[in-house]
């Protein structure tokens, strides 16, 4: 993947996409694009999650199949708390670009933007799956 390429995939996704050129630049010279098998498994149930992930093509999906958000990684890297559940590349595999841990730090001290849009994002969980919650049962809604 060309630099450029990563660009375009960056400045596709929230929070990415209020960053500046420059910080666009620095952060898309850091990451490198990994190519998972579908049912590969990016972070254990309880685990820590040890590089962000932005996806590129194909999902990375909950235990239960639910596809997750475009970011994942946010949270268990920011709190350090571990994940409530295993995260697997989807049926037709995951195709991210990555960002150590380590240089995650190190980007977020070079563009406190980032940080910020990390912070405006829901974080209903440790990276919440995408997919919206199933509609209450009749039964079970205020009337």
């Amino acid at each position: 993947m060309t630099l450029v390429e990563k660009l375009l995939v960056l400045h596709a996704v929230f929070p990415f996409s209020l960053l500046r050129s420059e910080e666009l630049l620095t952060i898309a010279t850091a990451m490198n694009p990994q190519r998972l098998p579908p049912g590969h498994l990016l972070c254990e149930a309880g685990g820590i999650i040890n590089r962000l992930f932005v996806r590129v093509e194909g999902d990375a999906v909950d235990d239960k199949g639910n596809i997750m958000q475009a970011v994942v990684g946010t949270t268990i890297i920011l709190t350090g708390k571990p994940a409530p559940f295993a995260i697997h590349a989807g049926p037709a595999g995951y195709y991210a670009l990555t960002l150590p841990r380590g240089k995650f730090f190190t980007v977020i001290n070079e563009c406190p933007a980032l940080l910020a849009g990390f912070f405006r994002m829901p974080l209903l969980g440790v990276d919440y799956p995408f997919a919206a919650p199933a509609a209450a049962a009749p039964e079970e809604r205020a009337e």
